[in-house]
């Protein structure tokens, strides 16, 4: 029976793009960095003699989202962003403050977003989604 909600796994196309957005913009924490290979990961994800980056950073609530870049696989790298309705889209989302200054920082470094930081219509937030380096979406509420 489920306990709690675990980690968040992001296939990615360049490790070092999204450590950088995800360690160094939104201040995740570095808590391990590896290579994956070997029998047992190959029997996990049902693929033979892959090797992958793995970083696994932790939020200040101890959510961990785990980035994973394979070594060699070809990759299918996403070119433009999915449409937000189409099915299998997903998106992560952060609780942030001050989420005027984070986006402001966010753009300065060239994050592309959906919109500003907008006042919601039937919660006393603000909020606004940005794109990861991999179009992933990544949604901040304050």
């Amino acid at each position: 029976m489920l306990k709690k909600y675990r980690h968040t796994g992001l296939i990615v196309s360049d490790i070092s793009k999204s450590r950088k957005f995800y360690c160094e913009l939104l201040n995740l924490k570095i808590i391990q960095n590896f290579v994956e290979e070997g029998d047992y990961f190959n029997k996990l994800i049902k693929e033979k003699k892959l090797k992958a980056k793995v970083i696994k950073a932790i939020s200040p609530d101890h959510v961990y989202v785990e980035l994973i870049e394979f070594i060699n696989a070809k990759k299918n790298k996403i070119k433009k962003p999915k449409r937000f309705y189409n099915v299998g889209t997903l998106h992560l989302c952060f609780t942030v403050k001050k989420i005027g200054r984070l986006y402001k920082k966010l753009k300065k470094n060239k994050v592309k977003f959906l919109s500003p930081p907008l006042k919601s219509d039937f919660d006393p937030v603000k909020t606004c989604f940005c794109y990861d380096p991999d179009f992933n979406l990544v949604q901040f509420v304050e």
